[in-house]
């Protein structure tokens, strides 16, 4: 059981983690399989976030834990992705900081 001053600062008593950080990493991992379902599926890439939000809808429906981040933020995530490197060696874009991130 949690004790008192753990509870107060946010920090779980077993992991010693920040409660955001453990968002941040969650949402950092939605948009990483957000992204590569959006890569298999191949949805139109007509740039519409409206469209993007409609085809990452049947992922989040079958995704146990995107009901716990906002799909909108998400979207607006991956319409930020930069293009994947030429060198098919380099690594592609990553998205890390929760929702006020960016990609690496």
């Amino acid at each position: 059981m949690a004790d008192e001053s753990s509870a107060s600062s946010g920090r779980s008593a077993s992991s010693g983690r920040s409660a955001s950080s453990g968002r941040g990493d969650l949402f950092d991992l939605a948009v990483a399989r957000a992204d590569a379902y959006l890569r298999r599926a191949r949805p139109p890439r007509s740039g519409d976030p409206a469209g993007l939000r409609r085809a990452l809808e049947v992922w989040a429906l079958k995704t146990r834990f995107a009901s716990r981040v906002d799909l909108d933020d998400v979207v607006r995530a991956l319409r930020q992705r930069p293009p994947d490197p030429a060198d098919p060696a380099a690594p592609r874009p990553r998205w890390r900081g929760g929702p006020n991130g960016s990609w690496d």
